[in-house]
C-alpha cells in the first residue's frame, strides 16, 4: 500500500510539472490590442487618416501623392498626447519635410507614430516609423506616393528590434472631389526582454484607407473615409506561443465623417464624428464612437514664401457604451508648418 501510494504521489507531482512547465506560458501569452496613433493635428481635427484630404498640413502624414500638387516646399513639426482618468499620457512628436525636384516630382522624409497603448502601464506600446518617400504627378487628375523606412516600438522592458514600414498611395482630383487611397504596412518586431525577461514577437494589422472630399463651396467642404485595418493577420508571440485572436473581418471596418469650415480668411474651424474599433481580449472588435474638433490657420507671414500655418485638435474617444471595459480618453495635439514657395525658375512650375 505504501509503495502503491508513493506511485500516485509521484505521479501527481509529474503532472503539476508539466502543468506548471507549459500553462503558465499560455496564459501570459495574451494579445492586448491597440490603437492608431495621431500623427496630424489637421487629419485628427477629422478624426480621419487623411487618405482624401488635399491640404498641405494633411498630406505630409496622410496621402503624401498629393504634396507636389501644392507647388510648394514644406517643413512641419508637431505633437500629440491624451489623458484617462486624470493621467497624462507622453507627448509623441511627428514630423519631415518635402522638396520639390520637378513640376512633377518631389521627395520628402517623414516621422510618424503607427500604432500606440497607453493604458494600462504594463501593456504600454508606442511603434514609431520614419520614411523616406516620393510624390509623383502622372497628370493633372491622378497622383502617386510611395514611401519605405525602419520601424521600431516601445513596451515594458525596452525597445523592440527594427522592421520594415511601407506604404503605396493614389490620390484623383477632378473638379470638386478629391479622393485618395492609401495602404500601409507596419511590419513586426521582436522584443528580447518585454515585462523584464520575457521574448516577444509582434506583427502589426496592415491598413487600407480610403477617402472623399467634395468641396461644396469655396469655403465649405466635407469629407468622408473608410478604413480596414486587417487584424486577423495581427500576431502575438510571447516566449514561442503563437496568438492570433480570431477577429471578425465583418467589423474591422471603421470610418469617419467630417466637415471644414473657412470662418474667416485663413482660418478654419474642422468637426469630425468616427466609429472605431477597440480590439478586445477575447476576440472580439468592439465599436467605439468619437468626436472631434479643430482650428487650421495662418500664424504668421513668412518673408519665404506663403507664411507659418498651424492647427489644434482635440479628441473624445469613447462617448458611447462599450461591450468591454473601456474608459473615456480626451486626446489632443498641435501642429506647426512652414511653407516656402518653389522656384518656379527652376522647375518651370506654374502659378498656382
Amino acid at each position: 500500500m505504501i509503495f502503491w501510494k508513493q506511485s500516485k504521489d509521484r505521479c501527481r507531482i509529474f503532472k503539476t510539472f508539466l502543468l506548471l512547465l507549459f500553462f503558465p506560458v499560455t496564459l501570459n501569452a495574451q494579445f492586448s490590442g491597440y490603437s492608431q496613433a495621431d500623427s496630424s493635428s489637421y487629419n485628427a481635427a477629422l478624426f480621419s487618416n487623411g487618405a482624401g484630404l488635399r491640404d498641405p498640413l494633411s498630406n505630409l502624414a496622410g496621402n503624401p501623392a498629393f504634396l507636389i500638387s501644392h507647388g510648394k516646399n514644406l517643413t512641419e513639426a508637431g505633437g500629440a498626447s491624451l489623458v484617462s482618468q486624470q493621467t497624462f499620457g507622453p507627448i509623441l512628436f511627428n514630423g519631415g519635410g518635402f522638396y520639390s525636384v520637378s513640376e512633377s516630382f518631389g521627395f520628402g522624409v517623414r516621422l510618424k507614430p503607427v500604432y500606440t497603448k497607453f493604458f494600462p502601464a504594463d501593456e504600454r506600446l508606442v511603434n514609431y516609423a520614419g520614411q523616406a518617400f516620393l510624390s509623383y504627378k502622372l497628370s493633372e487628375i491622378f497622383y502617386l506616393g510611395f514611401g519605405v523606412g525602419p520601424t521600431v516600438s516601445n513596451r515594458p522592458g525596452g525597445f523592440s528590434s527594427y522592421s520594415w514600414n511601407v506604404f503605396g498611395s493614389l490620390g484623383i482630383i477632378y473638379r470638386a472631389f478629391t479622393f485618395g487611397l492609401v495602404i500601409e504596412s507596419p511590419g513586426s518586431n521582436r522584443f528580447n526582454n518585454y515585462l523584464g525577461s520575457e521574448t516577444l514577437k509582434e506583427r502589426y494589422p496592415e491598413k487600407i484607407s480610403a477617402g472623399v472630399q467634395y468641396q461644396i463651396l469655396p469655403q465649405l467642404f466635407l469629407y468622408s473615409e473608410l478604413v480596414r485595418t486587417f487584424w486577423e493577420r495581427a500576431v502575438f508571440s510571447q516566449n514561442g506561443l503563437e496568438e492570433k485572436p480570431p477577429f471578425p473581418v465583418n467589423t474591422s471596418y471603421t470610418g469617419n465623417i467630417g466637415l471644414g469650415y473657412r470662418l474667416v480668411e485663413q482660418l478654419d474651424i474642422l468637426f469630425g464624428f468616427s466609429q472605431l474599433a477597440n480590439p478586445a481580449r477575447n476576440g472580439s472588435l468592439d465599436p467605439l464612437h468619437g468626436v472631434s474638433l479643430g482650428l487650421k490657420g495662418q500664424i504668421f507671414p513668412s518673408v519665404f514664401g506663403p507664411g507659418v500655418f498651424g492647427s489644434l485638435y482635440v479628441q473624445r474617444i469613447g462617448i458611447s457604451k462599450t461591450k468591454e471595459p473601456f474608459e473615456e480618453e480626451t486626446r489632443f495635439g498641435f501642429q506647426f508648418q512652414m511653407q516656402y514657395d518653389v522656384r518656379k525658375d527652376d522647375i518651370n512650375m506654374p502659378n498656382m
